[in-house]
């Protein structure tokens, strides 16, 4: 992975890069496509394995292009930002700038088949976007789950950035 170049700005510590994540509400996820990168903004659920492997999940439907390019090359980006502001500061142009946090991470993408792990998925999913469980929801239907895209990110590389107050 090529270094940042602003490592003034380059966040390293563990818990801050946590925060952003649930701090986030859409991710961006490129994927490969044949003439350009194909990004697509969705809502997510996530989990930390052993405190420093990350694993997102997102859903859609059982097919389209997400999934077709999925299956051409599961190598993906995931993209977060949050906390953004506008920093005015003079009459010049270049007094100006902007705060954010910001997460860059890389990994491979898999489609979810099995039941269990749908229901994994789309507990951790409605957790992050909603901060409740499944059970606090009408019971999800096994053809509903059946009916239900879900992909899982393993992330193997990640890096955050901010620049804040």
């Amino acid at each position: 992975m090529e270094k940042m170049r602003r490592k003034d700005r380059e966040v390293t510590d563990h818990s801050i890069l946590k925060k952003i994540i649930a701090k986030s509400q859409v991710a961006h996820i490129g994927f490969f496509d044949k003439e350009f990168p194909y990004v697509v903004p969705v809502n997510y659920g996530y989990e930390w394995h052993e405190t420093k492997q990350l694993t997102f999940y997102i859903h859609g439907a059982r097919q389209g292009k997400k999934l077709r390019l999925l299956k051409e090359n599961p190598r993906v980006c995931v993209q977060l930002d949050c906390e953004h502001e506008l920093m005015e500061a003079g009459t010049r142009a270049a007094d100006y700038s902007f705060f954010y946090q910001s997460i860059m991470a890389y990994g491979e993408a898999e489609i979810l088949e099995e039941e269990s792990e749908k229901l994994h998925a789309l507990e951790l999913l409605m957790q992050h976007t909603t901060g409740s469980s499944l059970s606090a929801f009408d019971p999800i239907s096994k053809k509903m789950i059946h009916g239900t895209g879900l992909i899982k990110i393993t992330i193997q590389h990640i890096t955050g950035k901010e620049h804040s107050r």
